[in-house]
């Protein structure tokens, strides 16, 4: 990977402006992380119009025809590396953290000049790289066709063999005096049913058990 990022063709701000061409370009500080360690750089940048002027937000490049993700013109992430978090989560539900401690020892072992990012930044730097993405599914309905703007499912409840069962086994919701403690979590405001209305909620519930062989009436 190069060392320096220079600007080509139009440059978009983090607020969705395009930069104007006629502004002279910058050059500034960058971390690049890899899957096997990162290194400090240089990117090229131009001062967005749109933004007021003490935000100080950059336009800079693309960088995806590199396999690279440009976050914030100051934080460049590989491909190769947001990938291999994927692989993990979707085979064994690593969890951010678990990941980024990982890949702190990964870099130590490689003799990474610069350390892995802190969990907080790996964490919005993955959410802002997966809202780039484009996701399909292959839900179909007879008659709404190819993915129903609704779709309702069952869930699965996973427990622990009797087998395996020891006196350290605990559930993933067990807390002990150990445990994080989060102060600004609140509710959401926006009720997560499909059907919101607890009234209308029982009598949908009582109708497609009616509707159902052997059902009684509601």
């Amino acid at each position: 990977l190069p060392r320096h990022f220079k600007l080509s063709g139009a440059a978009r701000c983090r607020c969705g402006a395009v930069a104007d061409e006629s502004v002279a370009t910058e050059t500034v500080g960058c971390s690049v992380y890899d899957h096997a360690g990162a290194f400090e750089a240089t990117v090229e940048v131009r001062r967005c119009a749109a933004c007021p002027p003490k935000a100080r937000m950059m336009a800079g490049p693309d960088l995806g025809a590199l396999g690279l993700f440009n976050y914030n013109n100051l934080t460049i992430v590989s491909h190769a590396l947001l990938n291999k978090y994927d692989t993990l989560l979707s085979a064994s539900e690593t969890t951010f953290h678990g990941f980024c401690e990982v890949m702190q020892r990964e870099y130590e072992a490689y003799g990474s000049p610069t350390p892995f990012m802190g969990e907080d930044r790996f964490r919005t730097c993955w959410f802002s790289f997966m809202n780039l993405q484009v996701f399909e599914d292959s839900f179909s309905c007879d008659k709404c066709g190819n993915n129903p703007r609704v779709v309702v499912v069952d869930g699965v409840t996973v427990g622990f063999q009797k087998r395996r069962q020891t006196s350290s086994l605990r559930p993933p919701t067990h807390t002990c005096a150990e445990s994080a403690f989060h102060e600004d979590v609140k509710p959401p405001r926006v009720p997560l049913q499909l059907i919101p209305d607890q009234a209308l909620r029982k009598k949908a519930i009582a109708l497609i058990k009616w509707a159902q062989p052997g059902g009684s009436a509601p």
